[in-house]
């Protein structure tokens, strides 16, 4: 594990889980590798930020997608329960349930969906 993430290994590691190489898991698994511990996503942009213990590292913007007003709780459960959906589409699916942002943390093995008013929900991880 080394202390600094390069941009080239981030985009390698996307890449793989983004044309379906690999799992969520895998991903999950290859970001640790590699020392990132969390990542933030914007959904309406889909731009990530990727933290490391002493480094961060941003994508570019890839959509522009317009989240619901309408937080609809069993909708976004249904759709996270869908991890294996391409990462665009899962992005677009969660905007339509309702959800701005997520947090997902590697060290903790949970990830945390924020709504558009304050609305969260946890989803422990399994890999």
């Amino acid at each position: 594990m080394s202390d600094k993430i390069t941009e080239k290994e981030v985009h390698e590691i996307i890449e793989r889980r983004s044309t379906g190489k690999t799992s969520f898991a895998e991903f999950l698994e290859e970001l640790s590798q590699i020392g990132i511990v969390e990542y933030d996503i914007n959904v309406a942009t889909g731009q990530a930020t990727y933290k490391g213990k002493h480094t961060e590292l941003k994508t570019e913007p890839q959509v522009n997608f317009v989240i619901s007003n309408h937080f609809d709780r069993n909708q976004a459960i249904q759709i996270i329960a869908n991890i294996t959906l391409p990462f665009l589409d899962f992005l677009r699916e969660i905007a339509n349930a309702g959800i701005k942002t997520y947090n997902v943390n590697i060290t903790e093995k949970k990830a945390i969906y924020m709504g558009m008013n304050g609305e969260q929900i946890v989803e422990p991880l399994q890999f």
